[in-house]
């Protein structure tokens, strides 16, 4: 049989075609690999977001409202404010708060257990441990006495958790207010 010599540009055209199917087969491998990579990392960019919400949620916040009772002779006896979590993503463990009070002269530190912390009572709870959580609050008082802050002084309250988060308040108490009285500072 007699082969017949014909024209080679329809091979050609099925080789370009063949080439192109190869380069967009090649090129949906490498944009899957892509975005592959993009969920990936978008995924770890939530995780690190939800880790960082979790730290910054164990910070507790003070209320708005502190209590103090002036002695006879005119120095702060005792503070009492509320104390309640940030967020609602995690819970304080109360055992492990640090609080310290700071004068222009003095600074004294409460850490757990000290006998200064006068009382911690839980305003509003929803079980019994000692978590402080969303929708809890906690009224602490503490034993200032021994700092001698008078009439007039401003004050410094800053509160620790054991994982680091910390929080402050500053008040002053007023010039004019007597002795042996309950003040509310704000």
């Amino acid at each position: 049989m007699t082969r017949v010599r014909g024209d080679d540009q329809a091979f050609t055209g099925l080789e370009a075609a063949i080439v192109f199917i190869a380069f967009i087969v090649v090129a949906s491998v490498f944009a899957y690999a892509v975005v592959g990579a993009g969920i990936a990392t978008s995924q770890k960019d939530q995780e690190v977001m939800h880790t960082a919400l979790k730290k910054s949620g164990s910070a507790i916040r003070p209320g708005q409202t502190v209590i103090a009772k002036l002695s006879g002779l005119g120095y702060l006896d005792f503070i009492e404010f509320d104390l309640e979590t940030a967020t609602d993503l995690a819970a304080v463990d109360m055992e492990g708060v640090v609080y310290t009070i700071t004068t222009k002269d003095a600074s004294i530190a409460f850490p757990p257990g000290d006998p200064g912390i006068k009382k911690i009572t839980w305003r509003y709870r929803k079980d019994n441990n000692n978590l402080l959580e969303a929708g809890e609050v906690v009224m602490i008082r503490l034993d200032v006495l021994s700092m001698k802050i008078q009439r007039g002084e401003t004050f410094t309250i800053g509160m620790t958790t054991a994982d680091g988060a910390a929080a402050s308040l500053t008040r002053t108490i007023p010039a004019g207010v007597g002795r042996n009285v309950y003040i509310e500072l704000f």
